[in-house]
């Protein structure tokens, strides 16, 4: 008898990118709204109760609570239509959707924080005077910023194994299951050069969910390309019972 979750690898590939491209763009539709109700009416609300005063970083109230908003939808919707791929192979995928709701929201707020980093301009000194400032001035805190994004990325990807691992009761991980981890921080990684890159400190928006909607895709055929080399699509090989010869002495 054919063990209902096995599938092919062509079959979960398709599945997964599917699945991924449209959870992204019911997440794009209702995170847009969410953006915009956080920036005009939320961010005043944490404003008045002092809990968003002056902002986190290089973004301000409204930009942050934006952000955190729109992406919380994107990573609810993602996880939402991954996990109805995924509850085939794993015993407990539920933890999925939490995982990547606060693991994107974190993605798309350090990504923000880092296109809203501005690489040019003037700094303030100590005695309150402005001084003109380079891209070598800046770049602790564009390493820093990008560090964030590349960590927010590993954690996204830690989160998400832990429920594979689980999920597949398998008592001592494969070592090609931590491919799923590193595929996320790398592609965390090329993010962080890509923004810097195309946005140079003059971030919005309304560049970022463009940018993120030309990323959504790549993601989407890389991640699969990920879960078939994990040979996710196959069942975890059962340990060989050990038969136990007893002799007895006569």
């Amino acid at each position: 008898m054919q063990n209902k979750r096995t599938l092919s690898a062509v079959g979960l590939w398709w599945r997964w990118v599917l699945a991924t491209l449209v959870g992204a763009v019911i997440g794009y539709a209702f995170g847009i709204a969410a953006c915009i109700a956080g920036v005009n009416y939320l961010s005043d609300r944490l404003i008045d109760l002092k809990i968003c005063h002056t902002g986190f970083g290089s973004l301000t109230c409204a930009v942050a609570t934006g952000i955190v908003c729109g992406s919380l939808f994107v990573g609810v919707f993602v996880g939402l239509m991954q996990y109805v791929v995924l509850r085939r192979f794993l015993k407990a995928p539920a933890w999925w959707i939490l995982a990547s709701t606060f693991g994107w929201t974190w993605v798309g707020f350090a990504a923000t924080s880092l296109a809203y980093t501005a690489q040019f301009g003037f700094v303030m000194n100590a005695d309150g005077s402005f001084a003109e400032n380079n891209i070598i001035g800046r770049i602790p805190l564009l390493v820093t910023n990008s560090l964030w994004l590349v960590l927010s990325g590993f954690l996204l990807g830690v989160l998400q194994w832990l429920v594979i691992w689980n999920g597949r009761n398998i008592k001592r991980p494969d070592r090609r299951s931590f491919l799923w981890i590193i595929v996320n921080a790398v592609l965390a990684a090329f993010v962080a050069i890509a923004i810097m890159a195309i946005f140079r400190g003059r971030g919005s928006l309304y560049g970022i969910l463009l940018f993120f909607i030309e990323f959504t895709p790549f993601y989407a055929t890389i991640s699969a390309a990920t879960l078939v080399k994990m040979h996710l699509h196959q069942s975890p090989k059962k340990p060989e019972r050990q038969e136990l010869f007893l002799t007895s002495d006569e």
